[in-house]
């Protein structure tokens, strides 16, 4: 059997703060003999200033990472001595040849402060884990969040016989696993993919109370909390966001729009998990302790330490953020941040510094050239990786805006076509079977003509929402125009996708949609094309089209296959 990689994740995480611990005794030693150089006198004042700005990296460099490390108490002292240190560091710098000593004013000062510095040698016998880290570790805490909306489990809790009737019947065709509890037994851990509760807003503080509680406990995240409550005014909207409700859906339910706030939830909450990280940072032993804790926690981590090579990694491992330490050596973090920005393509990639420089006025000075956040020095392994799972989740929503149909959530239309073009060079190369389908639904300018274009935008979202709860992950959907799909299903026969997506167009027309105290259904149509057929992607999509054209023809409400003439 292989290792567990979470002990895999903790052995290097141990390896690299042992060898912290070299580095750093090393560097203390340096410091000490640093200090006593200054402070047996006799020296040049060129020297002197040599030293100084040599202390102050030293000192500079312990203050960002012994936290990091566990050597807290270290940390903290060496960033109280490098803060004496700095205004003469900025006020006396190394190329300034009108200056060439440090008035003998502040030499008093330096000793002093070197003096206290040969002390910090013991501090590494003190260690101290950060609590944070032995209560809440990457690997859990990414537990919390890597959600996906393949297994939606849906409970009912504290509603009336009759609502818990109708929902398990409605939502159960909209793919959902469905159950009914009582808020004294309320129970969600061990159940998997997402949970979320619906609840009446009769009993939501009750149910809210049982769900904080539970999930305190437990260390795990509450579930979503849909509220069905009479009225949808301000006031209303207020309490019960207030007693803990994530949405609200009025009565008579509409088990679509029910449906379509489900999906949405899942969504959000599935979309806070991973992402690839680039590092750079001089220090690797840091930097190796970063990419140990993220890559822990569900990352694609890449760690480099030269920023030379920043640009070819950038264009090689294509990253959704890039964490960047503000100093690195002769290399100034601000200015890498700024010469990225050159290349319209990474114009919009979040760069986060890490640093331990704590003037907030240097901060915004580093922001504005090219910076989205700061993060200073020492960060504890639970904040960085909540963290980068916020930025990564925000730089996706960015990308996706541009590639995703704002109604549906599906691939736009030239998104779709390109995935179809893709999946088409693949049945090509690797001999495999693969399916092109078109969608279309029945009669659906009626639905608009008569019920108008807020049911009509109703209708489409389900749909939307059906095809991805009962099509596998790897399945490529899009909004091809208006009421039109198109779908790709690779490694899947015509036989196969026929028979998924005519139980999609069954269990569709099972639907039932609401306006105004009338009720409707609508029917699907389907044309469906083995895509490794075609000479081209797009010859696929025109054959599924007349095969769709074929199915209205032949009453709709049905998937036909593609016959060659």
């Amino acid at each position: 059997m292989g290792k567990d990689p979470k002990a895999d994740i903790a052995d290097k995480l141990a390896q690299l703060r042992l060898s912290f611990r070299g580095k750093a005794e090393g560097e203390l030693d340096q410091l000490s003999e640093v200090a006593s150089r200054i402070t047996g006198g006799g020296q040049e004042q060129r020297l002197l200033r040599e030293d100084v700005m040599s202390a102050y990296q030293l000192l500079h460099r312990l203050a960002g990472s012994a936290g990091t490390f566990g050597y807290a108490a270290l940390g903290a002292e060496a960033r109280r001595l490098e803060q004496r240190l700095k205004p003469l560091v900025e006020k006396y710098p190394l190329h300034d040849d009108a200056s060439p000593g440090v008035p003998s004013e502040e030499i008093p000062q330096v000793i002093d402060t070197l003096a206290q510095a040969r002390q910090l040698r013991s501090l590494l016998d003190e260690t101290s884990v950060p609590a944070t880290r032995r209560t809440n570790d990457p690997e859990r805490l990414n537990d919390q969040y890597s959600l996906t909306a393949s297994d939606v489990h849906v409970v009912l809790c504290g509603l009336s016989e009759g609502s818990q009737v109708f929902l398990e019947y409605a939502l159960s065709n909209h793919g959902f696993s469905i159950s009914h509890q009582e808020v004294s037994t309320l129970s969600f851990s061990g159940t998997p993919g997402v949970t979320l509760v619906v609840t009446s807003e009769d009993v939501l503080s009750k149910v809210s109370a049982a769900l904080d509680t539970k999930a305190g406990n437990e260390d795990i995240l509450k579930p979503p909390l849909i509220c069905i409550g009479s009225r949808d005014d301000f006031k209303t909207r207020y309490t019960l966001a207030e007693s803990g409700a994530d949405a609200l859906i009025t009565e008579p339910v509409d088990a679509t729009i029910l449906a379509d706030n489900i999906e949405r939830l899942v969504t959000e909450r599935s979309r806070t998990v991973s992402g690839k990280i680039l590092i750079l940072d001089d220090d690797e032993d840091l930097a190796g302790h970063y990419q140990a804790v993220l890559e822990g926690a569900g990352f694609v981590v890449r760690a480099i330490s030269n920023p030379e090579t920043v640009l070819s990694e950038l264009s090689e491992f294509s990253p959704d953020i890039m964490l960047l330490d503000v100093r690195m050596g002769a290399y100034s973090g601000p200015t890498v941040a700024k010469l990225v920005r050159f290349d319209p393509e990474w114009v919009s990639l979040p760069i986060i510094y890490l640093s331990s420089e704590q003037d907030k006025q240097v901060q915004l000075e580093a922001m504005a050239k090219g910076a989205d956040e700061f993060l200073t020095k020492p960060v504890s392994d639970s904040y960085l990786v909540r963290a980068a799972q916020i930025r990564c989740y925000r730089a996706r929503q960015l990308n996706e805006l541009l590639i995703r149909d704002s109604l549906t959530g599906l691939l736009k239309h030239s998104f779709i076509k390109h995935e179809v073009d893709k999946e088409h060079a693949r049945c090509r190369r690797q001999s495999r079977s693969s399916v092109v389908a078109m969608l279309d639904l029945d009669h659906f300018k009626k639905v608009n003509d008569q019920h108008g274009h807020r049911v009509g935008d109703i209708v489409i979202k389900a749909l939307a929402n059906l095809l991805r709860q009962r099509l596998r992950s790897t399945d490529m959907i899009g909004r091809y125009g208006g009421e039109e799909f198109a779908v790709v299903l690779p490694e899947c026969t015509v036989q196969e996708g026929q028979s998924v997506l005519a139980q999609v167009c069954k269990t569709f027309s099972d639907l039932s949609f609401h306006n105004d105290g009338v009720s409707l259904s609508v029917t699907l149509s389907v044309g469906i094309a083995a895509l490794g057929s075609f000479e081209s992607g797009s010859d696929a999509l025109n054959a599924a089209d007349q095969a769709l054209y074929e199915r209205k023809k032949a009453g709709r409400n049905g998937v036909t296959i593609f016959q060659q003439g």
